[in-house]
C-alpha cells in the first residue's frame, strides 16, 4: 500500500543512501571528491605560509579582520583585503597573501559547486558559538581555521554523540557536504571546538553557495 502524508515523506528521507566517508590529500584537487559517491567531506591537508601564520598569531585579536557578505567570487580577495584595512593592519606582504588565499580558497569552492558567487564570512571566534555537531542546511561549506584550533567532526555512534572527534589543523581547507547535498544523506557531522574562557581567538573563514534555501548555522 502506497503512503502518503509525512510518513510517505519520512519513508522517502531514510530510503536516501548515506555518506560518510572522510577523504584527505596534501593535493587541493583532493577537495573535488567532495562529488563522488558516499564521500562526505574532503579535507586539503596544506601547509600555510609560516610567515602568514606568525603575522596572524602576533595580531592583537581586535585588529583581526572580519567581514560578512555575499559577493561574485572574483571580489573576494579584495573584500578580505578592505576588512584587513578597516581593522587597521597596515599593507604587507602577509596582508595580500591572506587575502590572496582566501581569493584561491573562494575559486576553488565556486569551481566545485558550479557558483558564481559566494557567501563569504571571515571573523574572530573567542566563545563555543557552535558547540552541538551538526550538519548545516546547504549543499555544502568550505571551512578553514587561519588562526587556533580548527574545525572537529566525526559520525555519531548509536546514541548521537560523537564520542572521538578527529579535527582540522590549522591552515587546512574543509569542505563538508550539508543536508541540501543532493542525492546522499551526510551522515558526517561537525563543529566549533569548545574555546571559551581559554583566552584563545580564532580567526575562521567561510565560504557558503549563496541561494534561498541556504541558513546559516553560525561557527563551524
Amino acid at each position: 500500500m502506497a503512503m502518503t502524508g509525512l510518513t510517505g515523506v519520512a519513508a522517502r528521507t531514510a530510503a536516501r543512501p548515506r555518506a560518510a566517508a572522510v577523504v584527505a590529500d596534501a593535493d587541493p584537487g583532493v577537495l573535488a571528491r567532495v562529488t563522488q559517491p558516499g564521500v562526505a567531506a574532503a579535507i586539503w591537508q596544506r601547509t600555510l605560509d609560516p610567515a602568514l601564520m606568525r603575522w596572524l598569531e602576533a595580531t592583537a585579536p581586535q585588529n583581526l579582520p572580519r567581514c560578512r557578505m555575499a559577493l561574485p567570487v572574483g571580489d573576494v580577495g579584495r573584500a578580505v583585503d578592505a576588512a584587513c584595512g578597516i581593522a587597521g593592519l597596515p599593507p604587507s606582504p602577509e596582508r595580500a597573501a591572506l587575502a590572496a588565499d582566501a581569493q584561491d580558497l573562494a575559486r576553488r569552492f565556486a569551481a566545485i559547486m558550479a557558483a558564481p558567487a559566494v557567501a563569504l564570512r571571515l571573523e574572530a571566534v573567542t566563545t563555543n558559538a557552535c558547540r552541538r555537531f551538526h550538519v548545516d542546511h546547504m549543499p555544502a561549506r568550505l571551512l578553514c581555521t587561519y588562526r587556533g584550533q580548527a574545525t572537529q567532526y566525526g559520525v555519531p555512534g548509536p546514541k548521537g554523540e560523537v564520542a572521538a572527534p578527529a579535527a582540522l589543523a590549522t591552515g587546512w581547507v574543509g569542505l563538508f557536504r550539508g543536508s541540501l547535498w543532493p542525492g546522499e544523506e551526510t551522515a558526517l557531522l561537525h563543529r566549533s571546538p569548545p574555546i571559551e574562557g581559554s583566552g584563545e581567538t580564532r580567526l575562521l573563514l567561510v565560504l557558503d553557495v549563496v541561494g534561498p534555501d541556504a541558513s546559516d548555522h553560525g561557527h563551524c
